[in-house]
């Protein structure tokens, strides 16, 4: 029964994994098609959040592989790269309120990116938690 739990667990964490690199690169390309200018957005563009997106696509790709690897590091990245998100969000979220410089797209994709993240940090948590208590019961 071990086994299978544990071929689940890497299963989750090899899917948290895929989705946390292919949305990060995804995120790239949009936010350096924008730098680039190939991509003209209808809105207007908060040039300090879209230089944070480009860094933080790379760095979500480098989190992503490091889950893949199931580095132990794994959830401290992820959990750093969420808390980022979320701290991003709590700050766009006050600009978007009091004044224009924040467009509704930006506010929804750190949204996405946020909720995406957390989703990921929870399946790693919830995978090492109970790796552990399978090792305890052993």
């Amino acid at each position: 029964m071990g086994g299978r739990n544990n071929q689940m667990r890497t299963a989750a964490d090899r899917i948290a994994a895929t989705i946390a690199i292919i949305f990060s690169v995804l995120s790239f390309i949009e936010g350096m098609q924008v730098a680039l200018k190939i991509s003209i957005p209808d809105y207007i563009v908060f040039t300090p959040l879209l230089v944070y997106n480009i860094l933080m696509s790379v760095v979500g790709v480098l989190g992503g592989i490091q889950i893949f690897r199931r580095n132990k590091n794994a959830i401290r990245y992820s959990v750093v790269i969420t808390l980022s998100h979320i701290s991003t969000l709590a700050s766009i979220s006050f600009l978007y309120l009091f004044d224009s410089y924040i467009s509704m797209h930006s506010l929804t994709a750190m949204i996405i990116r946020s909720s995406i993240w957390l989703i990921i940090t929870i399946t790693l948590l919830v995978n090492y938690r109970n790796n552990h208590e399978q090792k305890e019961k052993i």
